[in-house]
């Protein structure tokens, strides 16, 4: 099995200017838990995830309204293949220490696989044997 078969392909990213406060709305809105963050030419500059913005609450409470997604968010994008296998994108996570990869091709951003999607399918797989 490859990326392509689990990752989500209808992608909701942050723009490199949004507040804090606007990612937090975005997150839960569409009820995400990371948001590639892209420039004004569309490419991927960076990711925020949940944790990232718990982090910042813990320590800069008080700035948190003034402080902007490129200032944040976690670079260089860890990017991997559609095409590459679950158990390297698995292998690709833990050596990295992240729970989200961006997937892009020639197109440029295609969408995100997240541990719980490889997680999900892999026991659900196994599940059915």
């Amino acid at each position: 099995m490859i990326v392509e078969d689990i990752m989500t392909k209808a992608v909701i990213c942050g723009q490199m200017t949004d507040s804090v406060g606007m990612l937090e709305q975005l997150m839960n809105k569409a009820g995400v838990q990371c948001l590639p963050i892209i420039d004004n030419a569309a490419q991927c500059i960076g990711v925020i995830s949940a944790i990232d913005l718990i982090q910042l609450h813990a320590i800069q409470a008080s700035l948190r309204g003034d402080v902007q997604a490129w200032e944040i968010c976690t670079e260089p994008v860890v990017e991997i293949s559609p095409y590459q296998s679950l158990t390297e994108a698995a292998e690709l996570m833990v050596s990295n220490k992240l729970h989200h990869l961006v997937v892009t091709g020639a197109e440029g951003l295609l969408g995100i696989v997240s541990s719980m999607d490889i997680l999900e399918k892999k026991v659900l797989r196994q599940g059915a044997r």
